[in-house]
């Protein structure tokens, strides 16, 4: 017998007894105590049977003892520190909380454990600097205050994440504040990344009530999340009632994203997010400057500045798909719904942007260019409707390709503003506005016969007219295109089934 074969023959033996062992009757898997495991509960013992690295009664304590890759785990209950900062980590490391006491994997419950970690506003809730990786799970991070992170300004008062591969995912992070004195950055999460090389990804978080700033006399951005430099993923989170500024100027009320080399904002709720209550708030629920960035498959949803440019959301120099989101119900002075200056081109598709509203101008959205270099904007199969008082506006230098939009309820459709040099190139699309004063070439212009939800109802005008755009393969709902015999003008494809009742016949005899 080779020594390979004997070797896998005594594994197999070996196996084989330890199920033996295991079924006996009355036998009892043992509980091997792991040395990369590192816990924390209430008291401080209790759970040496599991955590071989020990058991701590201190968050930091615990951070502090684990060497670089350890887990550290956290039982439920509300955690503080003297220092302010409940944990700050300087090594590769996994933390999770949601664990019973005695921190066993039979013993993991999120739901029914909750794990708090509460700064007191004595400091960020987490500080990481300079490490590889971290990742954080099922956490509750809040009263965090990030007053003086930065050199004269603060950030990051939940989280506070410098040169870091950073995982942050299932964990509530809420009533945290970036700074008291001078700027603000990311009220709830401040990610940067010096060489842009490190990756923020934040998954199935709730990030609510933050605020980045509240220096009168300073700016504040990012009230729930700012991601400056490297590669960011914002996916399946909830951005809620999040704060740039109370009394000054915000880029970001609810996520700021900028500089990034790559960047997605994917099937997120952005909702309620205030830029600032006072004067003027860039992007309320969404700020991208600078980078590549896919934001697909979001509810963008009454967030509002009391001045300032996109209600929704702002692109400023950025190289931007905007595919398959719900832009509803977002208010500010221009761009209710969103606002957009690049030189590099923006595309959107398959979005519903409805009942959003602006001041001045560009209800639905504003484009603005005052270079001769011109905003390059590709629309394509969107529904804009119920915007007031437009449905898009453009200022200055712009060019605009627009392919099987429709544009209704809004009491102008397109509108082009001093210094009027736009470039339009409108193909196939459906207007019905209160005035329609540019529509391009093919225009219909017919009653769309939008159903409640902005869907086509029977015998729409759009239904099997527009163009064919091979690149587009579904709609909004992710109903494939086309339904029948030609695509459908607007975010979604016409879906009807005809119902066929049966004959009956009926014996009078």
């Amino acid at each position: 017998m080779n020594k390979q074969l004997f070797h896998c023959v005594a594994a197999a033996l070996l196996g084989l007894g330890l199920a033996g062992l295991l079924l006996w009757p009355g036998a009892v898997a043992p509980v091997r105590a792991e040395a990369h495991i590192h816990c924390v509960n209430q008291s401080g013992t209790g759970c040496d049977a599991v955590c071989g690295g020990g058991c701590y009664a201190s968050v930091q304590t615990a951070v502090g003892s684990a060497p670089p890759g350890s887990e550290v785990r956290i039982a439920a209950g509300t955690y503080t520190d003297p220092a302010g900062t409940v944990a700050v980590i300087t090594r590769v490391l996994t933390m999770r909380g949601g664990y019973g006491q005695s921190c066993s994997d039979e013993d993991f419950d999120p739901d029914l454990h909750q794990t708090v970690l509460d700064a007191q506003r004595g400091g960020s809730v987490i500080s990481i600097t300079n490490v590889s990786h971290v990742q954080l799970f099922h956490l509750a991070l809040t009263r965090g205050d990030g007053t003086g992170n930065l050199s004269g300004m603060g950030a990051g008062g939940g989280i506070f994440n410098y040169n870091t591969n950073l995982l942050v995912a299932h964990s509530v992070i809420t009533d945290n504040l970036g700074s008291h004195s001078g700027r603000g950055w990311g009220g709830g999460i401040y990610s940067y990344s010096q060489d842009g090389s490190h990756m923020t990804t934040l998954l199935q978080n709730r990030i609510v009530s933050n605020t980045a700033g509240t220096d009168p006399a300073s700016n504040g951005d990012g009230g729930g999340v700012y991601v400056l430099g490297g590669e960011a993923s914002l996916v399946e989170n909830q951005i809620v009632d999040n704060l740039g500024h109370g009394a000054n100027q915000c880029w970001g009320g609810g996520a700021s994203l900028t500089s990034l080399m790559w960047g997605e904002v994917l099937t997120n709720v952005i909702q309620g997010n205030i830029g600032s209550r006072t004067t003027n708030g860039y992007g309320s629920g969404l700020y991208i400057s600078g980078g590549k960035v896919r934001v697909a498959g979001n509810l963008i949803e009454d967030n509002w500045s009391n001045s300032g440019n996109g209600g929704g959301l702002e692109i400023a120099w950025s190289d931007v798909e905007i595919t398959g989101n719900r832009i509803i119900s977002n208010t500010s002075s221009g761009g209710g719904g969103m606002y957009i200056r690049s030189l590099t081109p923006v595309t959107m598709a398959n979005n519903l942007i409805v009942r959003n509203d602006s001041g001045f101008r560009g209800g639905g959205m504003y484009l603005v260019q005052n270079y001769p270099d011109p905003t390059p904007a590709i629309l394509v199969n969107n529904t804009v409707a119920d915007n007031g008082p437009d449905g898009i506006a453009t200022w200055g230098y712009i060019t605009l390709t627009m392919t099987n939009n429709l544009l209704a309820g809004n009491p102008a459709g397109i509108l082009a503003s001093h210094p009027a040099s736009l470039t339009l190139a409108a193909d196939t699309n459906l207007f019905w506005n209160t005035s329609d004063p540019i529509t391009g070439s093919n225009a219909i212009q017919q009653d769309p016969l939008l159903t409640p939800d902005y869907h086509l109802g029977a015998g729409s005008p759009a239904v099997d007219t527009g163009l064919t755009v091979p690149w587009l393969a579904m709609d909004l709902d992710g109903h494939s295109r086309p339904q029948g015999s030609g695509y459908d003008i607007g975010a979604f494809e016409g879906m009807w089934q005809e119902v066929f009742l049966p004959l009956v016949l009926v014996n009078r005899q």
